[in-house]
């Protein structure tokens, strides 16, 4: 027995650090939305890409929506974030007073892309002796030095931001962070569930139900124009924002859009009226392809034209049903002036 003022050593709670949450195992999290808002805020006001004589400058961060956190568990960090960004921009060309304006939009900086996926949209006012060259500066460099930027903010999120998340231990266990894109996580499931990987690699097939989601909008535009922006190569890369990896139009080609997270084939064409393909986007479950329909009819005064998918999963439908109304008939609307909303 312990002598009067000495513990017996078996029931003595030592301090630990990680006391609350011993061995790290419990689900922790940190909330990384204002510090996000503000370090987003600071790598694009201001920021400028120059080519040759054309230097376009971002000239005022108008909207940033989304939020973001760290998160650990068992000793493992994963970065969840979603964020939409808009703005506009001033080009300026060495040797000339005239200056170009244009607004630009980021919709899916999020865990699931790299900085290299990350879709940045452009659109440029107006018309001038330089705007072509603008807009290739628009897709390639700017494009290119804005993902660079967004790039830091990830790599900032994940090796910096999370300091202190995991707590330290008597056998510390090596920190992770994910690197690259990260896999999109339920916090209930990942609290209740521990999955090893021999199970995942034998799980079989994927069950998932599936529905129908559509979109519609009348353009004013004849059918014959309308499917000659939905088809013709260098019109598709308009209102894609140069963002097309394959195109071969005809009845059994294949198609790649916007870095490859929408692939698919062409089922059938009927010109100015139906297209039918075989649709996809990168995070449906393997080999499941959705059906879109996209129709055009004529109503005398312009086309309507509606596009419904069939067949989606029902986990992934407000995405797609929101997707196809913001990067193909808004974009296709915006891009060509079809639009006869107020």
């Amino acid at each position: 027995m312990a002598k009067w003022g000495e513990g017996d050593p078996r029931w003595i709670v030592e301090e630990r650090a990680d006391a609350t949450n011993v061995n790290n195992w419990h689900w922790s999290e940190k909330n990384a939305t204002p510090w996000s808002l503000t370090r987003l805020r600071e790598l694009l006001t201001g920021f400028s890409a120059e080519d040759g004589p054309i230097v376009i400058t971002i000239d005022e961060v108008k909207k940033i929506d989304g939020e973001a956190t760290a998160n650990n568990r068992k000793a493992k960090l994963i970065f969840l974030f979603e964020w939409v960004i808009e703005g506009t921009f001033i080009a300026r060309i060495s040797g000339s007073d005239e200056e170009y304006k244009g607004k630009f939009d980021i919709p899916n900086l999020s865990d699931e892309n790299t900085a290299e996926e990350v879709d940045l949209n452009t659109s440029l006012d107006g018309n001038g002796p330089f705007a072509h060259q603008i807009r290739q500066v628009l897709n390639k460099s700017f494009v290119s030095k804005v993902r660079d930027a967004l790039g830091i903010y990830i790599r900032e999120l994940k090796e910096e931001f999370s300091k202190g998340l995991i707590l330290s231990t008597d056998k510390p266990k090596p920190q992770v962070i994910t690197k690259g894109k990260t896999t999109m996580v339920d916090k209930r499931q990942f609290q209740n569930t521990v999955i090893a990987d021999k199970d995942a690699s034998t799980s079989g097939n994927e069950v998932f139900s599936t529905k129908e989601v559509s979109v519609s909008d009348t353009f004013k535009a004849t059918p014959e124009r309308v499917f000659e922006a939905i088809t013709e190569i260098q019109l598709v890369r308009g209102w894609t924002n140069g963002s097309v990896q394959e195109w071969t139009f005809k009845e059994g080609g294949n198609f790649a859009l916007f870095g490859n997270n929408v692939t698919g084939t062409f089922e059938k064409i009927e010109p100015n009226k139906e297209i039918i393909k075989k649709w996809r986007l990168k995070k449906y479950p393997n080999n499941h392809h959705a059906t879109i329909h996209f129709t055009l009819k004529d109503n005398g005064s312009g086309t309507d034209f509606k596009i419904t998918a069939k067949d989606v999963p029902t986990h992934l439908a407000e995405e797609t049903q929101s997707g196809l109304d913001r990067y193909y008939l808004s974009s296709i609307s915006r891009t060509f002036g079809f639009s006869q909303r107020i």
